[in-house]
């Protein structure tokens, strides 16, 4: 095993250039593709993906690392890059890293015979994850609302990571805090906390009690009859794609919804791009790349 590594870090948000300047500075050597509006001292800028994946030990894709369903999700970059043709350049057997990756992603790893890991799906990294998603919503909420969080009416959808450390926010700020769920062991434990409940799978009605809705889940659990009544209330997407109101959704005047997502990449780069890199150094352990 070795103690250091030449990486390839691609695209991405500033999470990735935070992300190649810590492996850098674990004394990697490290190619970044797709970067170039940031470029980051100590690792060369590769203008093509092919020489910057050569003989290199692991490349490192965005979380996430799609745009538009087709694209290389690289808002840094000068320009657009189609996702397959870089995933075609990796060379076959390497171990290759990316963040919320869909099943054609997939496919076409295996195709090539990468070894592809969706460090998304990682429990340490969603735990600590939650923390920048939290503060976001919390920074929203009272950027776009005119009363305090404290005695405001608030709901969170979803009984997650995410959604009980919101909840335990929320109620620390002195809010009046309401928690769906959908099994009586998360009804117990958010009764445990001093908190009210509701069954997510029947809100319709519920809603207008509330000034603050925070959605956690990623379906579409918000239609029209769970809508219906929201004049004064401010609805906070957090879940990933799809989300979770429903496409068909009629939105009543005066309810306003936010879709937040990537609150991390947004409200805390610099520590969303350190929970990635305790993530992959450990998958690098595990994968026997480094000791």
């Amino acid at each position: 095993m070795n103690q250091t590594a030449t990486l390839a870090v691609v695209g991405g948000d500033i999470r990735q250039a935070y992300l190649a300047g810590l492996l850098r500075a674990d004394g990697h050597t490290v190619r970044t593709f797709a970067l170039e509006r940031h470029p980051v001292d100590g690792c060369a800028a590769a203008g093509d993906p092919r020489s910057c994946f050569a003989d290199v030990h692991a490349v490192i894709l965005p979380m996430p690392i799609h745009h538009s369903g087709t694209l290389l999700n690289a808002p840094l970059s000068t320009a657009v890059h189609t996702l397959a043709d870089v995933l075609d350049a990796i060379p076959p057997g390497t171990l290759t890293l990316a963040g919320s990756v869909p099943f054609w992603v997939h496919a076409r790893a295996v195709q090539n015979n990468l070894r592809l890991i969706d460090y998304l799906t990682r429990d340490e990294l969603a735990i600590r994850n939650a923390i920048p998603t939290c503060e976001g919503a919390l920074q929203l909420a009272m950027e776009q609302t005119d009363h305090t969080i404290a005695h405001a009416r608030c709901l969170v959808i979803g009984c997650g990571r995410i959604g009980a450390m919101l909840a335990r926010k929320l109620q620390a700020l002195g809010a009046h805090v309401t928690v769906s769920a959908r099994t009586p062991r998360d009804f117990a434990r958010i009764e445990a906390a001093g908190m009210e409940h509701l069954d997510t799978r029947h809100l319709a009605g519920h809603l207008p009690d509330f000034e603050l809705i925070f959605n956690t889940v990623p379906a579409p659990i918000l239609g029209t009859p769970e809508l219906n009544g929201l004049t004064k209330s401010l609805v906070i997407d957090l879940a990933s794609a799809p989300g979770g109101i429903a496409p068909d959704a009629a939105l009543p005047a005066g309810c306003r919804v936010l879709h937040a997502l990537s609150l991390p990449g947004k409200v805390a780069p610099r520590s969303a791009a350190y929970a990635i890199y305790q993530t992959i150094c450990t998958i690098f352990q595990e994968e026997g790349m480094l000791s």
